[in-house]
């Protein structure tokens, strides 16, 4: 995902599969580099977690801790694999800490889809399910998991090659196929540090290398982009595994099975003539007790952006809950957008009302046009610290070029895997029916004939 990338491990497995932890510091603080022998690590990708616990555990409370006092660190964590027969709450710990990206698992496409599979644009099916025991969104998005091809290691073996492409689910020479919220979680891992690396280069916000100021983003930011950029397309959990038909589970925004949609890094950055959206963003934003904060923004189409859509995502890293919370949230700020000449306000996370339990808020605004004005309304509803920082993300057409590649026609759009699977089996069963129905015919008849006989 991330070509170039500086990987540091920490082994905690043996050989019996078992895990063992280290201490959360030293665990989180794995290649952070504290005596500065090199750039430290700012993504921490976890694929495990604790089977049944969906509630607020000390872990978490130690995650969010963590992230807390450390800006510039983001934590992804795989939110299991419990999901099946569409069992809500299945989110395991650490992944239902507050601050982290809790990332559920959505299919892959072409070779890396075994038979019987939906498309790309379904869940699957075992994909744990939220939301966390106080009601929090969980997983915040998926991504690809079913099936990832990656490296396959062989404890033995030195030097090992590629022997070809291993089919989904299977291992050959170097290479491995697995499925699980833990492939989905480094996916989303590597998108996160490209979206660093776009920062760090300065492709902000023109849209092309060195065009702007380098930028060290807080981990809140990084977070934020990806969320903002999520696209809700999903169409169905499939749960089809094993079973004659099609048995899909429907999604909405927000719900259990996929959070705020599927990672879409096109739709969370601006390439110059490359992506769909333009991005403004404000980090390290500090807002205090009382102290509304206002940004305006504009829509502007004139050079050749044509998306109708504005989205703008709140992202704040909340100090820690105590361990068991029944409301965890601490510090409850609220994203609400306002239109010049409208008298409707917009509330995030789909709802009719201000979120008083997530800190993530989003609100998407659907049929912009050209300079229509809005303003990003951030009201500290209440805080328990003196003031709170966060990081404010919007994309739309703010005067950026037309996207050059024609992207209506992407593998999520033109998944039509359902409707495919629906037509073949009712192929295969008016084609039994229609040769019994000959059979019972063709015995009908010889029985007249025998009794005429």
């Amino acid at each position: 995902m991330a070509p170039g990338a500086k990987l540091a491990f920490i082994d905690i497995g043996f050989d019996n599969g078992a895990l063992s932890l280290p201490s959360d510091d030293r665990l989180l603080g794995t290649g952070r580099n504290p005596l500065g022998q090199g750039p430290p690590a700012h993504i921490h990708s976890a694929s495990w977690g604790v089977i049944g616990e969906n509630g607020y555990n000390y872990q978490c409370r130690s995650f969010d801790s963590y992230m807390y006092s450390n800006d510039d660190f983001l934590i992804l964590v795989a939110a299991g694999n419990d999901g099946r027969y569409d069992s809500r709450n299945t989110v395991s710990a650490p992944s239902t800490a507050k601050n982290v990206i809790s990332v559920g698992a959505s299919h892959s496409y072409a070779d890396d889809l075994e038979g019987g599979m939906l498309g790309p644009a379904h869940v699957a099916d075992f994909s744990s399910r939220g939301p966390t025991a106080d009601g929090r969104v969980k997983p915040d998005l998926v991504a690809p998991g079913k099936y990832i091809l990656s490296a396959g290691a062989r404890p033995d073996t030195f030097g090992e090659c590629d022997e070809g492409r291993p089919r989904p689910g299977n291992g050959k020479g170097g290479l491995t196929s697995m499925m699980g919220t833990s492939m989905a979680t480094p996916v989303t891992a590597g998108t996160a540090a490209l979206v660093r690396q776009y920062l760090e280069e300065g492709w902000y916000a023109g849209g092309t290398k060195g065009s702007g100021a380098a930028i060290s983003p807080s981990g809140t930011l990084v977070k934020a982009i990806l969320i903002n950029g999520a696209q809700t397309d999903i169409k169905a959990v499939d749960n089809s595994a094993k079973s004659l038909g099609t048995h899909t589970t429907g999604v909405k925004p927000y719900d259990d099975a996929q959070g705020f949609g599927r990672l879409s890094l096109t739709n969370s950055v601006y390439i110059r003539g490359k992506t769909d959206v333009q991005v403004q963003f404000w980090d390290g934003e500090t807002v205090t007790y009382n102290g509304l904060r206002r940004y305006p923004i504009k829509i502007d189409t004139s050079n050749g952006c044509t998306n109708p859509r504005l989205s703008v995502t709140l992202a704040w890293t909340d100090p820690p809950a105590t361990v068991n919370c029944v409301r965890c949230l601490v510090n409850d700020l609220d994203l609400y957008l306002t239109k010049t000449g409208n008298a409707t306000t917009f509330y995030p996370n789909g709802l009719d009302t201000k979120d008083s339990i997530n800190n993530v808020e989003r609100v998407i605004i659907e049929d912009v046009s050209h300079n229509d004005e809005f303003s990003i309304n951030i009201d500290p509803y209440n805080l328990d610290t003196f003031n709170q920082k966060f990081a404010l993300v919007a994309t739309g057409c703010f005067g950026g070029v037309a996207n050059n590649i024609d992207t209506s026609k992407n593998v999520y759009a033109t998944d039509d895997s359902e409707d495919v699977r629906t037509r073949n089996i009712i192929i295969i069963c008016c084609s039994v029916g229609g040769f019994l129905i000959l059979v019972l015919a063709i015995v009908l008849c010889k029985k007249r004939k025998a009794r005429k006989g």
